[in-house]
């Protein structure tokens, strides 16, 4: 199975509330990929879990990754 994932470090925004953030980490579970947002809100750091479709990023900043299957 071979996947595009956008790449830790880059800056997104989220769709709902606008905040800027960076994508810290990612989670793969079967074939479905969320990502981790890293912000500031108040002067505190916030991070919430998100699906591709709740926020956006200015560059298309994907990568393949995949698992060979060896049967």
């Amino acid at each position: 199975m071979e996947m595009n994932l956008i790449k830790c470090g880059t800056e997104a925004k989220t769709k709902l509330a606008g905040m800027d953030a960076i994508v810290t980490a990612i989670s793969i579970r079967f074939n479905r990929a969320t990502y981790e947002l890293s912000y500031f809100y108040n002067g505190e750091y916030k991070t919430v879990w998100l699906d591709e479709s709740e926020f956006e990023t200015s560059k298309n900043k994907k990568c393949k990754i995949g698992f060979k299957n060896h049967d």
